[in-house]
């Protein structure tokens, strides 16, 4: 793995920002140039991020944007080697992130405000849902330059869209537009450019003010029965059920509902 000076994993936390626009809610930006690519430095320092984030038990939802004209187009090109070892590197740090966002306790929200292509796209993809601006292209263009959508892109993609749409995108490397990704299934929500962080923020506000243990019970199982079978999701959705209905949460919703007011999750 690449080293600074000093011996040192780098990292490039200048080329993320992290603010908190509401109570529960994290906003992560995108800002490395150009584009917000992705170099191993960037993606460590996004793994490290939401590893601390995630200590955090005020923390309820979070969203992850880029700046300017792209959400991400992955890694950068300039910065590829043949050599085995940045290959195992690029592979490690690429798969492990985006499996550290599927298994993030907290729901995050992947808000696309421009170009979305290659690893920035299956980052995307590896976020709990989609919203992007109406004029963000989507495409994974690696077939292009003798690559592939490596880093989980192949496995998460047909989940989404299906088998050979999946296969018609990658094999293809075309871009299409956002109408176009929101007919595929690779979005949930479209919004004109100016309203996708305030649109997305209120989505992500909403889901904060439900009770943190239910949102990652959810997220969990949802996850389980994806990955591991119909059998295992439901055996872990039963004991997330007890988990859950014996809790604090549990009894301030019954209370609120009867009370007919809005409930005060811990």
């Amino acid at each position: 793995m690449s080293e600074n000076k000093n011996g040192d994993l780098s990292y490039e936390l200048e080329s993320l920002e992290v603010s908190r626009p509401f109570e529960g809610v994290i906003m992560i930006t995108i800002k490395s140039q150009p584009l917000g690519v992705l170099r191993h430095a960037v993606k460590r320092s996004l793994f490290h991020i939401i590893e601390d984030l995630e200590k955090d038990e005020s923390i309820r939802c979070a969203v992850l944007s880029g700046t300017g004209k792209a959400f991400s187009v992955g890694s950068d090109i300039r910065d590829f080697s043949q050599e085995v070892g940045w290959l195992l590197e690029n592979d490690y740090w690429e798969s492990g992130l985006n499996q550290k966002f599927e298994d993030t306790r907290f729901p995050i929200i992947a808000a696309c405000n421009g170009y979305t292509l290659g690893g920035g796209a299956v980052l995307a993809l590896s976020c709990d849902f989609r919203t992007a601006g109406i004029s963000s292209k989507f495409g994974f263009p690696e077939v292009k330059i003798g690559a592939f959508a490596s880093g989980s892109g192949t496995q998460r993609l047909p989940r989404l869209v299906g088998r050979g749409r999946a296969l018609e995108l990658l094999l293809t490397g075309r871009i299409i537009s956002a109408e176009e990704a929101m007919q595929f299934g690779l979005i949930e929500y479209l919004f004109p450019d100016e309203d996708l962080i305030p649109k997305t923020l209120d989505i992500a506000k909403q889901i904060a003010s439900y009770s943190g243990l239910v949102t990652a019970a959810t997220k969990k199982c949802v996850n389980k029965g994806l990955r591991d079978g119909w059998d295992k999701g439901l055996n872990l959705e039963s004991d997330l059920r007890v988990k859950t209905g014996r809790g604090d949460d549990a009894v301030e919703g019954r209370n609120a509902y009867l009370e007919k007011r809005e409930p005060k999750f811990n």
